[in-house]
């Protein structure tokens, strides 16, 4: 699994690599059109990276000019700040699925560790912006709105990790700080596997295996 090119590997914007993918461009509006914006640079940012990919290489993708790409996002930030949003309401949303579910609580909590971790390897370009990167320094900290489907998510997570607990399910001790330390050892896994996909991980699936069992063996209320 390859989610970075070496600089080398990557297109120049002058390159006809970079221009339109169709002779015929379909036409697109509103929300459709940012859709497609949102999806091309997605498939770039995975690419290339995040500094590798400029808006001119995203427009070109779509197959659109820069003012039409500025015309619904104003700068790069707010293309990746979207992107972010949108995975992240779609984490909520499959954990809110998974809690109201009709399974026992036990596979429930496994679902939701499943549920984030291959939400994580499969929204790459999503995930790396919202967890692994870090935002412009201020010298005091300011409130970003961009974060709250991310915190939405946690609060969800969060929540059913306080059931469990209440029910007897989980392990005793702050509810905040069990829901904290179990997103913490999840996104550990998954920022190692994205960050480093060539290092020799053998069987990926076998070792998620693991990892899984690991956390519900610590973290289960013991008998």
């Amino acid at each position: 699994m390859t989610i970075y090119r070496k600089k080398s590997d990557a297109p120049s914007e002058n390159r006809s690599a970079d221009a339109p993918r169709a002779t015929i461009v379909h036409r697109l509006k509103g929300a459709d059109r940012r859709e497609d914006i949102l999806n091309h640079a997605s498939r770039l940012f995975l690419t290339y990276g995040i500094a590798g990919t400029s808006t001119r290489m995203i427009a070109n993708a779509v197959g659109i000019s820069q003012p039409s790409l500025y015309a619904h996002f104003a700068t790069k930030e707010a293309l990746t700040n979207a992107l972010s949003a949108r995975a992240f309401s779609s984490l909520e949303s499959l954990i809110g699925k998974i809690r109201t579910a009709d399974v026992p609580p036990q596979a429930r909590l496994e679902a939701m560790i499943r549920g984030y971790i291959g939400f994580a390897l499969e929204q790459g370009a999503a995930y790396r912006i919202a967890f692994m990167l870090e935002g412009p320094m201020h010298e005091v900290e300011e409130f970003n709105p961009d974060i709250l489907p991310g915190m939405q998510a946690f609060a969800s997570f969060r929540d059913e990790i306080a059931l469990l607990q209440h029910e007897g399910h989980l392990r005793e001790g702050s509810t905040d700080h069990l829901a904290q330390s179990l997103w913490a050892t999840m996104h550990g896994l998954c920022a190692l596997l994205l960050a480093r996909p060539d290092f020799p991980w053998g069987d990926t699936g076998a070792m998620i295996d693991f990892h899984v069992e690991i956390i519900l063996s610590a973290y289960q209320a013991k008998a």
